[in-house]
């Protein structure tokens, strides 16, 4: 008999999803984690003496209220930190600041008053716009198959409808924003804010087709509202309370084991080899891991692949081009000049400089000639602002983050490009703010390659296959297999961000894949109706 009912390779928050719905069903179920603790891209880790970090993800996006009841969330770590205003906006000088609030009536208000009435009427018809399209690639619909690019265009009534999928499907994200935000200079900060979302999951320009895509990922919503939450302890915390919860359900979570290969006998999947040679066998085999790593890297004998499969994932876009900073901080950064005052309240828990989207394409032009942006974008959260915990006393731990590492270059020369991007990210903060350099007691700095290392994903990239129109609905992450659950090894499966519908924190690709193995097993358990699945 198999020494477990399933395996699970990896406790990310979607491993860890995946391994309580089994284990609630009565599953002898193991998780196996390479690193010292749980959560992989969703983890609070201390890098300094008393300074923790959350080294990926940082937010939790909107969940499905079915899933939040179901998974019992609240009883695991999703305590958001009550704010009033998500992020602030900052660009050039003489700018008004955007500020992203929480209270929709707020956010209008605020735009009305800040940026002009057109403002606020473009941001509401960006929302309605985006809201046929967010609909059709099913974020947040728990146990929803991906729908077809046909059954997608189908279900638009009217020509327009059909203009508006293919602008959101095959368009750039400056296609949409200009549409709603025409004034380069009056809405410059409302236009790079809403460019810099459509290129953060892509390795595309916002004036490159197809990174509308992105946009439309970005800006859709579930029933329950739009507001992206940092939740006390850091994210780490929540991915903590679910490995709680599976504890107390039965379940194993082994960490600092690594998995060298998935062993197969006859096509099927028997179990795990550890490094070190020691077999845990089981039923079923489920991977946290993106397609890329699951199959050429980990699979015992990628040759028994079907041949479009393994295709279908050697043209997988992994070109990771992000790059985040920690930074531990013996005094919050002070802004000067007419930027003075982000030092009031709690603004620099959250502060982001864009400048403009022709800067920002000017920065994925210099990534793909293999150089380090000259003045790239950058965002900068200090969440011990709102979480005092997470550093000493006093002091304070922060995360800088900027697009366009020249990911393309040769490897061995991606220690020196990414030391030279951290000195030009640290050089613009310290402009708006003259202290922040001195300010920083401790640094470490994380590019693609570090994020390969540490979590597994292919080239670092964090999306598991980045939001790329050719890259979701039915073509996530093979075409051809319904949302990538199911493999072409039997009793094979996989449940992290590279199925549908696709990377954030909403726990959708670890509950959708148990949902699939529990089917494979022949047991009945509790599921969300799919709702309407108009395009409109």
């Amino acid at each position: 008999m198999p020494d477990r009912d399933v395996v699970i390779i990896g406790a990310g928050h979607n491993g860890l999803t995946a391994g309580n719905l089994l284990a609630r069903e009565g599953l002898d179920v193991l998780c196996i984690e390479k690193n010292r603790y749980v959560g992989g891209m969703a983890s609070t880790v201390e890098l300094f003496d008393g300074y923790r970090f959350e080294i990926a993800g940082s937010v939790v996006f909107p969940i499905a209220p079915y899933v939040v009841e179901d998974l019992e969330l609240e009883n695991c770590g999703l305590q958001p930190i009550e704010r009033e205003i998500m992020s602030t906006n900052i660009g050039d000088p003489g700018e008004p600041a955007l500020h992203m609030y929480t209270d929709p009536m707020r956010m209008v208000q605020h735009l009305a008053e800040d940026h002009g009435p057109d403002a606020a009427k473009g941001f509401a018809e960006l929302a309605m716009f985006v809201q046929g399209p967010g609909k059709a690639i099913d974020r947040f619909n728990p146990c929803a198959p991906p729908r077809t690019l046909g059954q997608i265009f189908d279900a638009a009534k009217t020509v327009e409808e059909k203009n508006v999928l293919r602008t959101c499907f095959f368009g750039s994200a400056m296609d949409v924003i200009d549409r709603f935000f025409p004034d380069p200079t009056r809405h410059k900060i409302l236009r790079t804010m809403l460019a810099f979302l459509a290129v953060n999951s892509t390795f595309r320009g916002p004036y490159t087709p197809g990174s509308a895509m992105c946009l439309v990922f970005a800006l859709a919503a579930p029933e329950n509202g739009w507001v992206m939450h940092k939740l006390k302890g850091g994210i780490g915390s929540l991915s903590e309370g679910l490995a709680r919860k599976f504890r107390e359900r039965g379940g194993e979570v082994m960490v600092h084991r690594t998995v060298e290969k998935i062993v197969t006998e006859e096509g099927r999947a028997t179990g795990v080899e550890l490094t070190g040679g020691e077999r845990i066998t089981a039923k079923r085999v489920v991977s946290n891991l993106d397609t890329t790593s699951t199959f050429l890297r980990l699979l015992d004998d990628p040759g028994q692949l079907p041949s479009d499969y393994v295709k279908g994932i050697e043209a997988i876009d992994h070109r990771g081009a992000y790059v985040q900073i920690q930074v531990a901080l013996d005094e919050l950064p002070e802004f000067g000049g007419e930027w003075s005052w982000l030092n009031e309240g709690s603004y620099r828990a959250n502060v982001s400089i864009f400048n403009s989207p022709e800067l920002l394409q000017r920065n994925w032009v210099e990534c793909r000639r293999l150089q380090v942006p000259t003045d790239p974008c950058i965002g900068m959260q200090i969440p011990s602002v709102l979480d005092p915990d997470l550093a000493p006393p006093g002091k304070h731990a922060g995360t800088m983050y900027a697009m366009y590492f020249p990911c393309e270059a040769p490897r061995r020369d991606h220690g020196k490009l990414k030391d030279e991007m951290a000195s030009r990210i640290v050089d613009k903060m310290t402009r708006y703010a003259p202290n922040f350099r001195d300010s920083i007691s401790n640094m470490a700095t994380f590019a693609p390659y570090h994020y390969e290392s540490m979590f597994g994903c292919t080239d670092g990239d964090f999306c598991h296959g980045l939001i790329h129109p050719e890259q979701m609905v039915e073509f996530r992450p093979v075409p051809g297999w319904e949302g990538g659950y199911r493999t072409p090894v039997e009793n094979l499966f996989l449940c992290g961000a590279a199925c549908h519908p696709g990377p954030g924190v909403t726990f959708l690709p670890g509950y959708n894949g148990a949902h699939v193995v529990l089917e494979d097993l022949g047991i009945q358990a509790p599921r969300p109706s799919t709702g309407s699945r108009a395009a409109d």
